[in-house]
């Protein structure tokens, strides 16, 4: 009797469909609307070019350390589709001053929840970009590894 449950959940486990892996890459600008200089706490908003949709964000993020012209930081990003699903990534990062008006970006994270179309996922991001002086526009680059459950 205990085989043939067993046997039943492996038949119905093998009929169900498994998550598909995936690659993404966007392109993403974006405008400094928070610095607190004392906490180092930060808050930016953009535009993200997904595939096919323009979809805008926000960032809270948090300044690690600060040595010369390097600094370190973590941000929380959700994205927000016209759907009204939403996309959530966590990850850490580095600036390089490369001179008075540019720096050098680079991060990598991954996606810690979703809803709508994004509901389940899972993977993990990297990033390239470069961030504009005074004004803290930035330009970013990322592409991501992912799986969403099966439907």
């Amino acid at each position: 009797m205990k085989s043939n449950r067993i046997l039943a959940a492996l038949s119905v486990a093998l009929l169900m469909p498994l998550a598909q892996a995936a690659e993404l890459a966007w392109a993403a600008t974006s405008v400094v609307t928070k610095m607190d200089q004392a906490t180092g706490q930060f808050a930016r908003r953009g535009l993200a070019m997904f595939p096919g949709e323009v979809v805008p964000f926000t960032i809270e993020g948090q300044i690690v350390s600060s040595e010369g012209n390097v600094q370190t930081f973590r941000t929380k990003i959700v994205y927000t589709f016209a759907d009204g699903s939403t996309l959530v990534q966590e990850g850490e990062g580095r600036t390089e001053r490369q001179s008075a008006t540019r720096n050098a970006q680079s991060g990598s994270g991954k996606f810690t929840a979703g809803t709508g179309r994004w509901a389940g996922v899972s993977g993990t991001t990297t990033s390239t970009g470069q961030g504009f002086y005074p004004s803290g526009d930035s330009h970013t680059e990322f592409k991501a590894s992912y799986t969403l459950p099966a439907k």
